[in-house]
């Protein structure tokens, strides 16, 4: 049964990478520390909003449209709020690679604003790896062209992860800290060349079936048509993450956490929770044990919500929102949404951002969050 489970998960795990603490930079490469916001003049080019429409697949993955180059080479990419390292497929990847053959490869000859840096690099995550060596050129996004981004030309992709990705790469918009060294990550440099008229960024996901319309990132700007009421926002703390304290963490009135740090990313499917309360979060949502592997009653009205206390404001996750159900042709059961990690935070995935528009305001240091606009399909 466990191995069972394993293997339907597999899917919806596909981007647990961007969170797990063995996720750092190795090889000739190191982390180094870099402010959370540049200096900013109070010009800006264009509209000073730039707009990215998601699509989704089967509520896993949302992915948005780049080029890269002059003139652009178009690539399909993850706006992942985990990490701060930008990189795209090669086509100097190996032939028998194939994560790295079914998607779209940059060819660093067929631009004209390409320069070669050489580095190597190996990005290690909880689920696979990438290695390959970094180069500078220049981004495209809704008509801006960012200059002299680092990004990495990825060689090697690990298989089972990266295979059946609708994503080719990753644009990472965490702080430098996650950056490599000597590099500038793509949300600072976007900040500092003046491209947008606020250095935040807004998230709008919604759950769908299939390969749909999955949403919007949109830098610069607020979309109050995404969500009700009025946005809450609570402090950045300073690790590179866009990381913030929770007060608590309740199963009706039962506490599970007190004072427990968590993360938002983009970047993740599902809920990410320290091994130290995953058992005890189960047993208070009504979970059982079978062949060492929880699972949960298919009725989704009938089990608890989970409440996160953070800033003051309770943000629910219903079962209908948490259970997840998996099976084959012959049998069905269901399991949460909630995976045991090594860490000492939370990672609120995609599961939790389908819930609540959330604003990163690098400006002001601080998170946004609002109960999300409900569309239908």
């Amino acid at each position: 049964m466990f191995q069972f489970l394993t293997l339907l998960f597999c899917e919806l795990l596909i981007l647990f990478h961007t969170t797990v603490a063995s996720r750092m930079q190795q090889g000739s490469l190191k982390v180094s520390e870099k402010p959370m916001v540049s200096q900013r003049s109070s010009s800006f080019s264009g509209s000073g909003v730039i707009q990215i429409s998601l699509k989704t697949r089967d509520n896993v993955e949302y992915y948005g449209c780049v080029g890269m180059g002059t003139p652009p080479q178009i690539f399909n990419v993850l706006f992942d709020t985990g990490s701060a390292n930008t990189w795209l497929p090669s086509s100097n990847c190996l032939t028998i690679n194939s994560a790295c053959q079914l998607h779209s490869r940059y060819n660093a000859n067929m631009s004209s604003s390409h320069r070669r840096i050489g580095r190597n690099f190996t990005s290690v995550y909880g689920n696979g790896n990438v290695s390959g060596y970094l180069s500078q050129d220049t981004l495209l996004l809704d008509g801006v062209e960012l200059s002299g981004l680092i990004f990495g030309e990825t060689l090697l992709h690990y298989q089972p992860t990266f295979v059946n990705t609708k994503f080719d790469g990753i644009v990472g918009l965490g702080f430098g800290q996650l950056a490599w060294k000597d590099s500038i990550p793509f949300f600072q440099l976007l900040c500092q060349q003046n491209h947008i008229k606020k250095c935040l960024f807004s998230v709008y996901l919604r759950r769908t079936t299939g390969d749909n319309y999955g949403g919007n990132i949109k830098f610069g700007t607020i979309d109050a048509d995404k969500y009700k009421g009025v946005l809450h926002y609570v402090s950045l703390l300073d690790t590179g993450y866009w990381q913030f304290k929770m007060s608590g963490v309740f199963v009706g009135s039962k506490q599970i956490e007190d004072n427990v740090n968590a993360i938002l990313d983009t970047g993740t499917s599902l809920i990410l929770v320290p091994h130290r309360v995953f058992d005890k979060l189960h047993e208070a949502i009504g979970a059982k044990v079978e062949n060492n592997s929880y699972v949960l009653s298919c009725e989704r009205t009938q089990l608890p919500k989970v409440d996160l206390r953070i800033g003051g404001k309770i943000y629910s996750i219903s079962s209908i929102n948490y259970i997840v159900e998996l099976g084959t042709l012959n049998t069905k059961m269901c399991t949460s949404a909630f995976i045991p990690v090594s860490l000492d935070f939370w990672v609120l995935g995609n599961i939790f951002l389908t819930l609540f528009y959330s604003v990163y305001d690098a400006e002001n240091k601080r998170i946004g969050l609002a109960e999300v606009v409900g569309e239908s399909n």
